[in-house]
């Protein structure tokens, strides 16, 4: 709500951007490159801080909300680099079950079962036991959406999730946003590149200009040919 951002004392990179967004709606963010996405993505989820305005989920300023429970809330998947770490695909999903166990909790049967769930759900059950380390770039950006999946979030906040995928794999992360949110009855937040990914599968759009200013509504009233050409 009314949310602007600068780097100290330069000039806004976004400013007064406001923009709401419900279960099970798929919102995308677009922007040339410099507009900001990464940023407003970054500061939507308090890892960066609003110099005016503020993120409110269920109507709660997140800087109240106590960090565990946030994270119980949202699944965030940043843009994805193939792992050097020796995980397995599920050891790399378990991860996800992080703000659901204590400092030294170590995961339990509930926990592997929700492993197998969402290794299910996003289609890769057939990866267990590899090493995050051989995988394609597609079948990564796959552990890392289930790997989110696994905290039972009621959002899901995707980085360019797509990017650096060759067409195929790209349709499959799109089809798998796109039906997680249906089952599930989750929302989610995608940045993108593609206008084109936007209208196939998102609710509401978010488009930042060049100026500061941002454009943020219906899909198929945001994407359109003169908004485009403005922004890109």
């Amino acid at each position: 709500r009314n949310g602007s951002f600068a780097y100290g004392r330069k000039k806004r990179i976004f400013n007064d951007v406001s923009f709401t967004l419900e279960e099970p709606q798929i919102l995308s963010v677009l922007g040339a490159n410099g507009a900001g996405k990464t940023t407003m993505m970054r500061c939507m989820l308090g890892l960066l801080p609003w110099s005016a305005g503020a993120s409110y989920l269920d109507g709660t300023d997140i800087r109240r909300i106590p960090s565990k429970k946030l994270w119980k809330t949202i699944g965030y998947v940043p843009q994805a680099k193939l792992s050097s770490f020796v995980y397995t695909v599920e050891e790399m999903v378990v991860l996800g079950r992080s703000s659901h166990l204590g400092p030294f909790g170590q995961p339990g049967e509930r926990d592997w079962q929700i492993v197998e769930e969402c290794l299910e759900m996003t289609g890769i059950a057939h990866l267990k036991g590899k090493l995050c380390s051989r995988l394609s770039g597609g079948e990564f950006q796959m552990v890392m959406i289930a790997r989110a999946l696994a905290g039972e979030p009621s959002l899901l906040v995707l980085d360019e999730p797509e990017s650096n995928l060759d067409f195929k794999n790209q349709q499959v992360v799109l089809e798998t946003i796109r039906a997680l949110c249906e089952k599930r009855g989750i929302a989610a937040i995608i940045n993108t590149h593609f206008p084109e990914h936007a209208l196939e599968i998102s609710h509401k759009s978010l488009l930042l200009f060049s100026d500061g200013t941002a454009l943020a509504g219906e899909t198929a009233q945001v994407i359109t040919e003169e908004n485009m050409t403005r922004a890109f």
